[in-house]
């Protein structure tokens, strides 16, 4: 206890606060004018974001809002009327109707807004990216009451994760390597490669989502925490802690495809043990603390590929 008193007091020194419960700390980070980018991250990367600070600190660092609060309300209406217009955009082209589930609707409007729709609507949806972003935004959208910001999150968000591509090639062959440091026997790691597991999931869809779809809300947005204040190593280490997690039932099957059938109805209850198990693995192998540099102009920092 005195352990994880000490790591918390290092880290409000850090951003000038000290002896105050995490939730004191966003409130008076969100306090600042303007917000600080690095600090907000750096909370984002410590601790987990409370739920009711969560949007407004997401859409802050995902820049769908600026850091001058005065700011937001003229920008949020700029953000309304873009999303209507994108919206009445698909309608007047016969794209979309009452019947388009929203999530394909905001597919749609994404790709308005970059100017890459195409006409074959199936070719759209199939592709996998597609597939990410509807997984994305149907979460988001059981996460937050409003579709515009849940439209603007989304979006961004695959933006960012868009721009983690040189990275995210990378994560399947360091999942396979910190698997195997912490499967002590050997007996799942093994098991894992012996039936190709990894390709069979794939657990490169697990990464273009960012476990949306994957893990219940109130897991995924812990996740999204770390990768929004700028590690995507932290991917690596939930899919370690879902193999770690289901270990003696995926040793008792088989098949590849029993083991992926299982994995893709992860229970609600062993969420929150994974998400956990996830983030103490990530802190052990080097987890981001403080956020190392920024990449362009975003306000969302990147990391080096995990080693």
């Amino acid at each position: 206890m005195a352990d994880e008193r000490n790591i918390r007091s290092h880290f409000y020194e850090k951003v000038g606060f000290r002896g105050v419960e995490e939730k004191k700390v966003i409130e008076i980070l969100l306090r600042e004018q303007p917000f600080d980018l690095r600090k907000l991250s750096q909370f984002c990367l410590k601790f987990p974001v409370p739920a009711v600070y969560r949007p407004l600190v997401w859409k802050v660092l995902l820049d769908i809002l600026p850091v001058y609060q005065d700011s937001h309300e003229f920008v949020t209406a700029m953000r309304t009327d873009q999303y209507n217009d994108l919206h009445h955009s698909l309608v007047v082209m016969r794209k979309v109707d009452d019947h388009t589930p929203l999530p394909v609707v905001f597919l749609k409007m994404f790709h308005i807004e970059e100017g890459t729709l195409v006409f074959d609507e199936e070719s759209l949806i199939s592709r996998p990216s597609s597939q990410a972003f509807i997984a994305m935004a149907t979460s988001v959208l059981d996460t937050v009451e409003d579709n515009v910001d849940a439209y603007w999150l989304t979006a961004k968000f695959f933006k960012l994760q868009e721009r983690l591509t040189d990275i995210m090639h990378m994560l399947p062959d360091r999942t396979e390597h910190f698997l195997q440091k912490e499967d002590l026997d050997g007996k799942l790691y093994e098991k894992i490669i012996a039936l190709n597991i990894m390709s069979a999931i794939p657990v490169s869809r697990w990464f273009r989502c960012c476990y949306a779809g994957v893990l219940p809300d109130t897991a995924f947005e812990r996740i999204w925490d770390k990768v929004i204040g700028g590690s995507c190593k932290v991917l690596v280490f939930v899919a370690v802690a879902i193999f770690l997690t289901f270990r003696r039932p995926i040793l008792s099957m088989s098949s590849a495809a029993d083991i992926v059938g299982y994995l893709e109805q992860i229970p609600s209850d062993s969420a929150d043990i994974i998400v956990g198990k996830a983030i103490e693995l990530w802190q052990k192998y080097g987890g981001l603390l403080q956020p190392s540099g920024v990449k362009g102009d975003s306000p969302v920092i990147i990391e080096r590929p995990p080693t």
